[in-house]
């Protein structure tokens, strides 16, 4: 399980570090700037994954399997695509700017959040697309151990801000935010470019049909999701206030912290599952989603407590109007856990039509509970629709993974005494063994 697990520990800390700063910022910038802030984010994903076109997913799953894609080519496939997303979005923010008199992300009239608005979105755009190119070169451990250093670096930069001047952190909440993006990914990309001293190479047609054949799927259902997971934020922004967006965001980052180890777990699972020197097994990949629940079942109870006490200790108190939403979205997210996983195992079988129908599932049932309960419940009413939304997807993605790894719904929950080997080599296929 060496290869699954080399980079995961620097990229569940760097993870970490980022939930500290948004806490921090919930802090000191009140719930009304934390709401805005939300927005910016939550808006900046969705026109990433508009302009992104599923090229992400595609980085990842031509590096590991195509024999033809050597690192130059990848190379110059993620450069391309991200100056196309970055030239796109940098038109219609200014074009926004310009005709609408507001930023494009999170609506202000400040043109200095213009421009911290373009460096989100400019980082956010480089650390997926060389996340993707580290991960498809089999170098997750290198590309998570960067960005772990430098953001460990940030993040005690900020801390000696809060020591000396709070008021700084305050004021600029949204450029601490968005430097905490960017700089990672640039040195990301620096460092790619120095230890590889990659070239730019042509890509074919026929190179090309393929990447956009895989995306095309990828593109539609990275739509769906994430309509279905944060069409709550635009709901409770159209019907109350950005002060409401704001204790709702930390409720649902709280929740969110559930799903941090499932979604580096699936970005590691799709090299493993392929890798032809070290890979994964089907009892492995089994092991895995059994630990990885009762593991976030124990978890979901420390997450509670813990949030109790930064609710009490740390947050100003108009946050803690959001803990009841925790607890009733919660059971979903944990479900949810295993989808995650789930997903991971069919992307890399090109099985992408299941993760497209739960997608499509959890959307439409979340959009409309979103709309008949969020104008009459507010947080609460958010909170059921990801509990029922979540767990109905659940559901219908454990059905069809049954047949394709033939295996019963139990086999997915009752542990066995073999998961105690997730961490040895013995979950491995290895090139030697097949010999």
């Amino acid at each position: 399980m060496q290869l699954l697990l080399r980079g995961f520990i620097f990229r569940v800390i760097f993870t970490g570090i980022g939930f500290l700063i948004s806490l921090l910022i919930a802090k000191l910038a009140g719930a009304d700037q934390f709401g805005t802030l939300s927005l910016i984010i939550v808006n900046a994903a969705f026109i990433h994954i508009l302009t992104g076109l599923g090229t992400d997913a595609a980085i990842v799953w031509h590096g590991i399997t195509g024999k033809n894609y050597s690192r130059d080519k990848m190379f110059s496939f993620t450069m391309i695509t991200a100056a196309i997303q970055l030239l796109f979005f940098y038109i219609i923010a200014i074009l926004g700017y310009i005709f609408l008199g507001h930023t494009l992300l999170g609506g202000s009239l400040d043109l200095s959040l213009f421009f911290a608005e373009a460096v989100y979105f400019t980082g956010l755009v480089i650390l997926d697309k060389f996340l993707s190119l580290y991960y498809s070169q089999h170098e997750a451990k290198l590309c998570n151990k960067i960005i772990l250093i430098v953001s460990g670096l940030l993040f005690l930069f900020v801390l000696i801000i809060w020591a000396i001047q709070p008021i700084l952190i305050s004021n600029h909440s949204i450029w601490i935010y968005s430097l905490f993006i960017f700089i990672p990914s640039f040195i990301l990309l620096l460092y790619f470019v120095v230890k590889f001293s990659p070239s730019f190479k042509n890509i074919s047609q026929e190179e090309m049909k393929s990447f956009s054949a895989f995306s095309g799927i990828v593109l539609i259902t990275n739509i769906v999701q994430f309509i279905a997971f944060r069409a709550d934020y635009w709901l409770i922004s159209l019907f109350y206030d950005h002060t409401t967006v704001g204790v709702y965001a930390q409720a649902s980052k709280f929740a969110q912290l559930l799903w941090v180890i499932p979604g580096i777990l699936a970005g590691l699972i799709t090299p493993a599952l392929k890798n032809e020197n070290q890979k994964l097994t089907k009892a492995a990949f089994l092991s895995v989603c059994r630990v990885s629940f009762y593991m976030h079942s124990i978890l979901s109870l420390i997450l509670i407590g813990a949030a109790l006490v930064i609710y009490f200790i740390f947050l100003p108190e108009i946050y803690f109007d959001g803990f009841i939403s925790l607890l009733l979205m919660l059971p979903g997210y944990l479900l949810f856990t295993i989808t995650i996983i789930l997903a991971a195992y069919f992307s890399a079988n090109r099985l992408l039509k299941i993760n497209l129908v739960g997608s499509t599932i959890c959307c439409i049932l979340m959009v409309l509970l979103d709309i008949i309960l969020i104008p009459a419940l507010s947080y609460k009413g958010a909170a059921i629709a990801n509990l029922i939304a979540y767990s109905v997807a659940t559901v219908y993605v454990i059905y069809r993974a049954t047949s394709f790894l033939d295996v019963s719904i139990k086999d997915f929950f009752a542990i066995k005494r073999s998961d105690f080997n997730l961490f040895s080599g013995e979950v491995l296929i290895t090139n030697n063994q097949k010999a």
